[in-house]
C-alpha cells in the first residue's frame, strides 16, 4: 500500500504543483457536523468560528427549505451578491460591488470554465448533490490565482456516505412552467464508494407566438421603446454525473469525479413583413460542460498531502435560423452558426506540515493551462488565427502561527509567473484576536490579481448588431482588498457582527466607445468600493430569526460637482424560520431588498445618471419530514409580491439588457419539491 501512495504522489507531482487548501470533512468521518465546518482558504476542516478568514455558508438545510435548484436561486439570500438575468447569457452576479470577472466560482475547489462576458452563467451550476456553499469576501487570489481578485464562491458536493445503498430522487414542479427531475445510486462496501447521478431541468412558461411579442415602454418623458412583451427564453438542461472514491486507510483519499450538462436555450424573435411570407429570426444558444477531476489526499501524523488534476471542456454554440411561420420551415441557407471552443488543464498540490502546536507552513504550487478556439477568436500572432492559448505557474508559501495568546495570524504570499505578462507577487496577512470569551476580531490585507482572458484579448466580434474588439495591449489588473470583522457572540442563540470593507482595483478592464457604436476591451480606472456589513442571528426554542445587510459605496467614476464620487447601495436579507408542533413542520420565511443602483456616465461633457431601480423579493415555504426523513416534502412561493421588471432610467452598455428596464424575476412563482432518500 505504502508503494501505491508513492506512485499516487509521482503521478501528481510530475504533472503539476499547487495547493487545495483543505482536507474534505467527508475523508474525517461520516458523522461530522459538516455545517460547522469550512474548507475554503483552509488546509484542512476548521470551525467557521475558528477560521482567520470571515466565511458565509448556505447550508444543505438552507438550499433545500427554499427550493433552491440552481446556484444562483441559492446565492439570492447573501446581500452581498447581485443576480442579474440575462436573456442569452443567463444569470450573472456580482460581490460587493465587484463584477464577475473577479468572483472565482469553485465546485470542490476547482475553477467552472466558460465565461461570458466575463461571467459564469451560475444558473447552469444544479445543486442535486450539493452539501453546502462557502462564500469568502475579499481577495483570494493568493490560493485560487486569477479571477479572484474579489473574492470566491465554492460549492461543496457531497463525496461519500454511510450505508452499502443509497437512492435518492428529487422532483419540483413549478408554476411558471419549470419542472426538474433528478436521481442518483450511491455504493458503499468497505474501502471503496461511488455514486451515479442524472438530472433534467425544463422550462417552458410561454409559447413561442407569446415569446415573439413586443411592447412599447415608456423611458421617458416623452420617449418609448419596443421590448420584449415576455423576455423569458424556453430552457432545456440535461445532466450526468458521479464519483468513484477509495479510501485506502483512514487518513487517505483517492476521488474521481465527473460531471457532464447539456442546456439549450431558444429565443425567438419578432415577427418581420407581417403582410407577405413573414418570417422571424430565431437564436438556439447551445452549452456543454464536461469536467474530470481526480483528488488525493494523505496524512502523515503532522504532514499533509493535498494533490488534485482537472480538466475541464467548455462549449457553446450559437445558430442563428430564419423561421418562415406560414411554412413552419427554417431557411437552411440562411443559417448562421458559431461555437467557442474552451479547454482548461488545472492542476496543484499543496504539502501542510505542522512544525509544532504554534506553527504550522503549507507550501505549494499550481499550473493551469487555457486554450480556446472559435470564429471569433482573432489571434494574428498564431499560425491558426482562431486558436489562442496561455499558461499560469504560480508557487505559493503561507505561515499559520497561533504562538500569542488569543492570536492566529497568517502570513502568505504567491508569486505568479504567466506566459504573456510579467511575473507577479501578491502578499495577504490575516489576524483574528480574540478579545474575550465572547468578542472576536477578525482584520486581513490581500492583494489580488486578475490577468486578461482570452476573450478580452482576442474577441473580434463584428456584425449588423455588434461591434466588439478585444485589444492584445491590456495589461493586468491588480487589488488592494482591506477589511475588519467584529463578532459578538455572548451565547450559543444569538450572534451579532459589523463587517467593514475597501477594495480597489487599478487598471481595471472594460468595455470602451471607441467610435459610435464601436467598441474595445481597454483598461479604464482605478475602481474603488467600500462599506459596511451588520448582521444579527438570533435562536430561541423553535424560532430562528436573521437578518443581514450590505451598506456599499461604489465609484461612480465621474468628478463632478454636482454628484456625489460614490453611489450608495444598500442590500438587505432578512428570514425567518419556526418549527411547528415537535419539528414535524418547517416555515420559512425569506425577504430580500435589493436596494437601487445609481450608475453615472460623461457624454460630450454632461454627466448623465443611470439608475437602476430598486425592488423586493418575499419568498415562503413549508417542508414536512415523513418516514423517519425519508421523505421530505416542501411547497413554497416565491416572488410572493409579484415582481417581474425594475426600472432603468437611461438605458447604457451593449449587453442584452433591454433598454428601459430590466427583467429581474419570471413573477409569482408556486413550487412542490419531493425529494426521496431510499
Amino acid at each position: 500500500m505504502k508503494v501505491i501512495h508513492k506512485l499516487l504522489v509521482l503521478m501528481f507531482c510530475s504533472g503539476s504543483l499547487l495547493c487545495q487548501d483543505h482536507y474534505d470533512t467527508d475523508s474525517i468521518a461520516f458523522n461530522v457536523d459538516i455545517d460547522e465546518f469550512i474548507v475554503t482558504a483552509q488546509y484542512e476542516p476548521t470551525h467557521y468560528k475558528e477560521a482567520v478568514h470571515r466565511v458565509d455558508i448556505i447550508s444543505r438545510e438552507e438550499i433545500e427549505s427554499r427550493g433552491a435548484i440552481t446556484l444562483d436561486q441559492a446565492l439570492v439570500i447573501n446581500p452581498s451578491i447581485r443576480v442579474s438575468y440575462d436573456q442569452a447569457l443567463g444569470s450573472k452576479i456580482r460581490m460587493r460591488g465587484i463584477a464577475s470577472n473577479n468572483v472565482a466560482v469553485l465546485i470542490d475547489g476547482v475553477p467552472v470554465v466558460g465565461r461570458l462576458d466575463g461571467a459564469i452563467d451560475v444558473s447552469q451550476i444544479n445543486m442535486q448533490n450539493v452539501e453546502r456553499i462557502e462564500v469568502v469576501e475579499g481577495a483570494l487570489s493568493n490560493i485560487y490565482g486569477s479571477n479572484a481578485a474579489g473574492g470566491v464562491i465554492n460549492v461543496i458536493t457531497k463525496k461519500s456516505q454511510v450505508d452499502e445503498w443509497k437512492v435518492r430522487m428529487n422532483t419540483q414542479v413549478e408554476s411558471i412552467g419549470q419542472q426538474t427531475y433528478g436521481t442518483s445510486l450511491g455504493y458503499h462496501k468497505g474501502k471503496f464508494s461511488a455514486n451515479v447521478e442524472g438530472r433534467v431541468l425544463n422550462y417552458n412558461q410561454y409559447p413561442a407566438d407569446s415569446l415573439r411579442l413586443i411592447e412599447l415602454v415608456q423611458i421617458g418623458e416623452n420617449q418609448f421603446s419596443r421590448q420584449s412583451k415576455y423576455p423569458f427564453n424556453p430552457k432545456d438542461q440535461m445532466g450526468v454525473g458521479g464519483y468513484l472514491r477509495y479510501n485506502p486507510d483512514s487518513e487517505s483519499s483517492v476521488i474521481f469525479k465527473y460531471d457532464y450538462n447539456h442546456e439549450e436555450v431558444k429565443d425567438y424573435g419578432v415577427i418581420k413583413r407581417i403582410q407577405f411570407n413573414p418570417y422571424a429570426e430565431d437564436g438556439f444558444y447551445n452549452t456543454v460542460r464536461s469536467d474530470y477531476s481526480l483528488n488525493y489526499k494523505k496524512r502523515w501524523k503532522s504532514l499533509f498531502i493535498d494533490l488534485t488534476s482537472a480538466y475541464n471542456n467548455y462549449s457553446r454554440r450559437v445558430d442563428d435560423k430564419r423561421f418562415y411561420l406560414e411554412t413552419e420551415l427554417f431557411d437552411s441557407l440562411l443559417q448562421v452558426s458559431d461555437t467557442t471552443l474552451f479547454n482548461t488543464f488545472f492542476n496543484r498540490a499543496v504539502i501542510s506540515q505542522t512544525i509544532n502546536d504554534d506553527l504550522t507552513v503549507i507550501a505549494g504550487a499550481n499550473y493551469s493551462l487555457e486554450k480556446g478556439n472559435g470564429d471569433r477568436i482573432i489571434n494574428r500572432n498564431s499560425d491558426d488565427v482562431t486558436q489562442a492559448q496561455f499558461s499560469e505557474i504560480a508557487p505559493y508559501v503561507e505561515f499559520k502561527y497561533s504562538g500569542i495568546e488569543g492570536i492566529d495570524l497568517s502570513a502568505s504570499a504567491r508569486y505568479t509567473m504567466h506566459s504573456a505578462y510579467d511575473s507577479k507577487l501578491t502578499p495577504a496577512l490575516h489576524v483574528k484576536y480574540e478579545l474575550a470569551d465572547t468578542w472576536t476580531v477578525r482584520a486581513s490585507y490581500a492583494q489580488g490579481y486578475r490577468s486578461p482572458n482570452l476573450k478580452e484579448l482576442y474577441l473580434e466580434f463584428v456584425d449588423i448588431n455588434h461591434n466588439i474588439l478585444g485589444n492584445t495591449a491590456l495589461m493586468p489588473e491588480t487589488s488592494h482588498d482591506l477589511q475588519m470583522t467584529l463578532d459578538y457572540n455572548p451565547s450559543s442563540s444569538l450572534g451579532i457582527s459589523l463587517n467593514a470593507y475597501h477594495t480597489t482595483i487599478s487598471d481595471r478592464i472594460g468595455l470602451i466607445q471607441y467610435e459610435t457604436l464601436k467598441f474595445r476591451y481597454d483598461n479604464i480606472d482605478e475602481y474603488k468600493v467600500f462599506g459596511f456589513q451588520p448582521s444579527v442571528d438570533y435562536r430561541v426554542g423553535s424560532l430562528s430569526l436573521s437578518s443581514s445587510a450590505t451598506i456599499g459605496y461604489w465609484d461612480t467614476l465621474v468628478e463632478n460637482d454636482s454628484f456625489s464620487s460614490f453611489g450608495q447601495v444598500v442590500d438587505v436579507n432578512n428570514s425567518i424560520s419556526y418549527l411547528i408542533g415537535k419539528g414535524e413542520y418547517n416555515l420559512t420565511l425569506n425577504h430580500r431588498h435589493i436596494g437601487s443602483q445609481p450608475n453615472y456616465t460623461v457624454f460630450n461633457d454632461i454627466v448623465e445618471v443611470i439608475e437602476i431601480q430598486g425592488y423586493e423579493l418575499i419568498d415562503i415555504s413549508l417542508s414536512k419530514a415523513l418516514l423517519n426523513k425519508k421523505v421530505n416534502l416542501t411547497c413554497g412561493v416565491r416572488n410572493l409580491l409579484g415582481t417581474v421588471f425594475t426600472s432603468v432610467d437611461t438605458a447604457s452598455g451593449v449587453d442584452h439588457s433591454p433598454r428601459g428596464r430590466n427583467a429581474v424575476s419570471q413573477g409569482r412563482n408556486a413550487y412542490f419539491t419531493m425529494v426521496v432518500n431510499l
